[in-house]
Parts: C-alpha cells; sequence; structure tokens
C-alpha cells in the first residue's frame, strides 16, 4: 500500500480538487447562494461529496498515477472513467446529505457537463506542462 501511495502523482489530486471547487463556485455564483460569512466554508462543504467520490474513484482507476501523464491516452482514459463513475456517485451521495429523494434532470447535465469542463481544462494545462518539461530525444 504504502508503494502504491508514492506512485500518486498529488499535484495531480489537488488540481482535481481545486478544479471541483472551483465548478461549485461557479454555480454557487450563478446561483447567487455564496455564503457571505465564509464563502471557502460554503463551497468545501458543498464540493465535499463530489471530492469524496472523485479522489475514491481517481484512486481506484487510477486517474492520479504519476506515470500518466507522460502517456495521453492512458492519462485522458482514466480520466473519463473517473469522471464517468465519480459524477453520478458525488451527485447521489450530494443528494443524500441534503435528504432530497430526487437530483433534477438540469441539474445532472449541468453537473455532468461542467465538471467535464473544469476538469478538462486543469488536465490538459497539467499535460501541457508536462509534455513541456519532458527532455527532447
Amino acid at each position: 500500500m504504502l508503494t502504491r501511495l508514492k506512485s500518486i502523482n498529488w499535484v495531480l489530486l489537488g488540481g482535481d480538487l481545486v478544479a471541483l471547487g472551483l465548478f461549485v463556485y461557479a454555480g454557487q455564483r450563478d446561483h447567487e447562494t455564496v455564503s457571505d460569512a465564509n464563502p471557502l466554508l460554503g463551497v468545501l462543504g458543498t464540493a465535499l461529496p463530489f471530492a469524496l467520490t472523485w479522489a475514491c474513484a481517481g484512486f481506484a482507476l487510477g486517474a492520479f498515477r504519476a506515470e500518466r501523464p507522460l502517456n495521453p491516452r492512458a492519462f485522458f482514459a482514466a480520466l473519463i472513467n473517473t469522471w464517468l463513475v465519480a459524477v453520478p456517485l458525488g451527485l447521489l451521495l450530494r443528494s443524500l446529505i441534503l435528504g432530497r429523494a430526487t437530483i433534477p434532470t438540469l441539474f445532472v447535465i449541468t453537473g455532468y457537463g461542467f465538471i467535464a469542463l473544469f476538469l478538462l481544462a486543469w488536465r490538459l494545462l497539467f499535460w501541457w506542462i508536462v509534455q513541456r518539461q519532458k527532455p527532447k530525444p
């Protein structure tokens, strides 16, 4: 287990969590629900279900493996697989935490789309930086 933890790219995990937090903040700003008292605490509370499911699914599916950025196919495949697993689980967990029996269809579509957009933008930036730093043959 310790060896597996060493092979994790913690920058990827941290960047993914920041991207999820930015998605939540953008949604709260759009819906004018940003907490006046403590905006960061409000974002963290709302992002928690998505962050938990993202971290668990990403760890299980290898989305944070240190060697992945060198192989674009594996890097983006792991991102898509994690997205397909973590987003519906995050939506369900959020619904359970809020005590809601249903999840509005528009929220599901918006959640899938904008989470993908925020994560893909971050991951493309990360991949581009890693590729630029790679030694030339």
